[in-house]
């Protein structure tokens, strides 16, 4: 089956002075998760400043998850008899140019934008399958990867989750935080907000995580506003605003705590759906 594109090109222009941002989101409830509004809150506040948006919703155009042979056009291969993937990789992208369809939209829109995005639920303690799969198949050798053959150095990379336990609880180290591991997801998210765009020549952006299986409408509504606010502050701002080093492995995190609605007045769930694969329960973030 020919491919067909799922973004018409030419891709939008950003007002003068403003960036180009691509969000990249996965949530199997398409359109209807906390994820997506979460999505359309920070594209909304992004829009106002001037920026340019697109939104990659990688469940809802399909996206296959496996590097295989398939991310390369047929005949195009540097050895037939025994595939290696990274060499693959590298001869496509020095020699042939001959990325799949879908592989080769995928590194058109992070050529185009200033600054991406990644919004994900935490499936086990790690980003959904499909998400991973984005990083299989798109951090390329030669291509995007290392910094000294990246086509990508000076771009910003951004992190925004969503998690099981309140934020105040998974932002601290702590069997209660995590009870699989005890380690702070900001730990656990470090190599892949902080050592993949590095290894990418790629600038971190300070993650954006919150913790919302409970959280009331209104408690969401804000958490939109701090969302936004986030944006407003690391995306729109200089450089010497949005990114500041610190000593590995702590680095900054925006923390949105459920701190609206009195504990007795929250909606509760049963302890047992309070695990490990959470962004469901959309919300208006007006």
């Amino acid at each position: 089956m020919a491919f067909e594109a799922n973004f018409s090109k030419p891709f939008p222009a950003a007002a003068e002075g403003r960036k180009k941002v691509l969000i990249i989101v996965s949530h199997p409830n398409v359109g209807k998760s906390f994820n997506h509004t979460l999505v359309e809150a920070g594209k909304k506040a992004l829009e106002e400043e001037g920026h340019a948006v697109i939104v990659d919703d990688l469940v809802k155009i399909g996206w296959n998850p496996v590097g295989s042979e398939k991310d390369f056009i047929p005949g195009k291969l540097k050895h037939t008899d025994n595939f290696d993937y990274q060499t693959e990789q590298g001869h496509a992208a020095d020699v042939t140019g001959a990325f799949a369809p879908d592989l080769q939209e995928q590194l058109d829109l992070v050529d185009w934008c200033d600054l991406v995005i990644h919004q994900f639920p935490i499936y086990w303690w790690s980003v959904p399958a499909i998400h991973k799969g984005w990083f299989d198949r798109c951090l390329v050798w030669h291509y995007s990867y290392p910094a000294n053959k990246s086509k990508w150095v000076g771009k910003q990379w951004m992190i925004s989750t969503t998690v099981g336990p309140p934020t105040r609880m998974a932002s601290h180290p702590g069997p209660e935080t995590n009870p699989g591991a005890g380690i702070p997801y900001q730990n656990l998210l470090a190599p892949l907000g902080l050592g993949t765009p590095l290894m990418c020549g790629m600038q971190p952006v300070p993650m954006f995580m919150v913790g919302h299986p409970t959280a009331a409408p209104e408690e969401k509504q804000e958490m939109c506003g701090e969302y936004a606010n986030h944006l407003r502050k690391f995306v729109t701002g200089g450089r010497d605003e949005w990114y500041k080093p610190v000593p590995d492995p702590k680095w900054s995190v925006s923390i949105c705590l459920e701190k609206t609605i009195p504990p007795s007045d929250r909606p509760t769930r049963p302890e047992e759906n309070l695990g490990i694969m959470h962004g469901e329960g959309s919300v208006e973030c007006s």
